[in-house]
């Protein structure tokens, strides 16, 4: 892929596109990508983009993937197809016109129509350099997601074609895959998600290091939740039921672990999904992580899920957090609430990176809904938007929170 860096850079340039511009762009289109990737291919850190990747980046940037891995022609186009010879460059009505004498010509002379040339084969791009923890994380989660597919080791290579890759290696961490491989490992094993799929191969092409939940204990859709929770500058999330996991003790946490169902973290004991919630909230540590706006029912602290010592330290835990400068958490009132959503609990996230779109987490029964489809994440922008004017203010929540603590201390 010689001088694909450099002629990146130059398509970008000629563009007038910035890197973030363009991942905004392949998000959208249905190939998310982050800003710091394309950066990387832009400076030849990275040179193992998927044939898919490199298919959006040209029709992006208007050349042809050709071109853009090392032949001669920029533009794409009328330049691929094989007829037009040097005329490549001429209007789309001009090379209508074009088509329209060859073909006449050709039935003139009484020839056939050309064959189509065959397509040219797919090879797959090389696999990047992983570092051992970035290889271990990566066959751990394939081995997770090729379990729940339900599918043998044989049975997976079998669907891939012979020799394209041995499974074992892969998920003992002793082998790479090429990161179009991992492609297809994710539609054979039926992760459909894009914010998923781009968690698991952000990982195969080396963009990052492995985090704590990237072990395989951690399901990947909630695993995709945590990374994204993460990154976010800004948290809206809304629960009408429980306290949201970002502010729950570790009592509380137990407590509404036990009532929703172990399952819903996908875990083998309490211990270890209460260790997930409290690993999460490190970020919300005072002067520390994005900021949190968070609207609750009133009803969540009427509800009974534990003894009165757990639900007035969690009052006590709620009233401090009201007071720190990034959490901003509002009530929404019992009696006559002048708007209430048709949905469970969701969260939505907004990105550092101005063009990175927000993504919007219904949590639903057994997993987590991601959500990046433009129109569905503006409805959910606009039910949060519409619980805000009616809730409690700062100064209101935190009098709120003080009469029902009152109340449970009497």
């Amino acid at each position: 892929m010689a001088n694909f860096a450099e002629r990146l850079d130059l398509a970008l340039r000629r563009r007038g596109f910035s890197g973030a511009q363009v991942a905004a762009e392949l998000t959208r289109a249905g190939i998310p990508i982050t800003r710091a990737y394309v950066s990387q291919l832009r400076t030849g850190k990275q040179t193992n983009p998927t044939l898919q990747v490199l298919r959006a980046l040209a029709s992006c940037l208007q050349v042809s993937v050709g071109w853009l891995v090392g032949e001669e022609r920029l533009e794409s186009g009328a330049a691929d197809d094989p007829r037009l010879g040097g005329l490549a460059g001429l209007s789309e009505g001009s090379q209508d016109v074009v088509r329209g004498v060859i073909e006449l010509a050709r039935r003139a002379e009484g020839l056939s129509e050309p064959a189509a040339p065959e397509p040219a084969a797919e090879t797959l791009v090389p696999a990047p350099a992983l570092a051992a923890p970035q290889l271990a994380a990566l066959g751990d989660r394939l081995r997770g997601l090729r379990l729940a597919a339900g599918l043998s080791a044989e049975r997976a290579e079998a669907a891939l074609g012979r020799g394209a890759v041995r499974i074992e290696a892969v998920e003992a961490g002793r082998a790479a895959p090429p990161p179009a491989l991992v492609e297809r490992l994710l539609d054979l094993y039926g992760v459909a998600a894009l914010p998923v799929r781009e968690h698991v191969l952000s990982l195969a092409r080396g963009e990052r290091e492995p985090a704590w939940w990237d072990a395989g204990s951690v399901p990947v859709w909630l695993a995709t939740t945590y990374a994204l929770e993460q990154r976010a500058s800004v948290i809206r999330t809304y629960h009408p039921q429980t306290v949201p996991p970002l502010l729950q003790t570790e009592d509380y946490a137990r407590a509404a672990i036990t009532v929703a169902g172990l399952d819903t973290l996908g875990q083998d004991s309490l211990d270890a999904a209460v260790g997930l919630v409290l690993a999460r909230q490190e970020m919300v540590a005072e002067g520390r992580g994005p900021v949190v706006w968070a609207i609750i029912d009133e009803g969540v602290l009427l509800r009974v899920i534990a003894e009165p010592r757990v639900h007035l330290a969690q009052l006590d835990a709620l009233i401090g957090h009201a007071k720190r400068p990034n959490v901003s958490l509002h009530v929404v009132p019992m009696q006559d609430p002048a708007y209430l959503p048709r949905t469970g609990p969701f969260t939505l996230w907004r990105f550092p990176e101005a063009f990175e779109p927000d993504i919007a987490c219904a949590h639903a029964v057994e997993a987590d809904e991601l959500i990046t489809d433009p129109a569905a994440v503006e409805a959910y922008h606009q039910a949060f938007a519409k619980l805000s004017v009616t809730t409690t203010t700062r100064d209101e929540t935190l009098e709120v929170l003080n009469t029902y603590r009152d109340r449970l201390t009497r």
